[in-house]
């Protein structure tokens, strides 16, 4: 993908509105070259840091990238998956240890002790409140929903209907239904789980903005994703936001006109002095 933007005079009235992690910012358009997902690797350099990770080629030129979550103290969309991927192999482990100690009190004809109800056990008491920006994992985690309650549903008759019905046969057919279906829903959760850590990586393609103002040559900055092209109002930070050390990168706030939106502008020239 790659959008070459053309300049008009009255360019300087627009801004693009980005995303880094949950917070919108707004880039003044006029130092706006173009943007592009970023398809290849990024060449890394003897003083790379996190903020300056190293160089791309763009149609010949070396573009020197600038990592904004990284400039802004924000979590690196890499640092932020890794994250999110434990906690997916966690819960996992949470899901799978239900179905052991499940398999494991029908074998010893032992009282089960974990929650039958699916929103009360520890993997479902996550997933019905994890929420994430990514729709496509967000799709894809609603796959689990299915077993997951057939799963609970039929340990919930297993172990507690048969309390309270005297019909022996009925229990044993319970209870081995429940035997033979466990692994199956088991594993598709799992298997729902893993593929879910595989989307992470898949779609964590960053997007970069190549921006150059009239003193210095072309620079990328990565970003999350581009959400609009907007007319906005400018207005002053807050004192409490001007005494940040270091490179002053976030110059004002920006409001969308008829709306509460607000956005914090980034300052292309503090970007630069990094």
């Amino acid at each position: 993908m790659f959008h070459k933007l053309e300049k008009s005079p009255t360019d300087a009235k627009l801004w693009i509105i980005i995303k880094l992690s949950s917070q919108r910012y707004a880039i003044d358009s006029s130092y706006v070259e173009s943007i592009s997902q970023l398809t290849e690797p990024i060449s890394v350099m003897p003083e790379s840091t996190n903020v300056k990770p190293g160089i791309i080629h763009v149609r010949g030129n070396v573009i020197p990238l600038i990592n904004m979550r990284a400039a802004l103290g924000l979590k690196t969309l890499e640092e932020e998956q890794a994250v999110l991927a434990k906690m997916l192999e966690q819960r996992k482990l949470d899901h799978i240890h239900w179905v052991e100690e499940m398999e494991r009190c029908l074998d010893e004809e032992d009282t089960f002790t974990l929650a039958t109800d699916p929103h009360k056990c520890a993997f479902g008491k996550w997933y019905d409140n994890f929420h994430t920006n990514n729709q496509i994992l967000s799709f894809h985690l609603k796959k689990i929903d299915e077993p997951h309650k057939k799963l609970h549903k039929a340990a919930h008759l297993a172990f507690e209907c048969p309390r309270e019905c005297d019909d022996c046969e009925r229990e044993k057919c319970l209870r081995e239904e429940l035997k033979e279906n466990a692994h199956i829903y088991k594993d598709i959760v799992v298997k729902l789980l893993d593929e879910a850590k595989t989307i992470l990586v898949d779609n964590a393609r960053a997007l970069y903005i190549v921006v150059r103002d009239q003193k210095n040559d072309p620079l990328g900055l990565l970003i999350d994703e581009v959400l609009a092209v907007e007319t906005i109002k400018i207005k002053d930070l807050p004192p409490s936001c001007m005494n940040i050390s270091g490179p002053q990168l976030v110059s004002h706030v920006g409001e969308k006109e008829n709306s509460d939106t607000t956005f914090l502008v980034l300052n292309i020239n503090g970007i630069y002095s990094l």
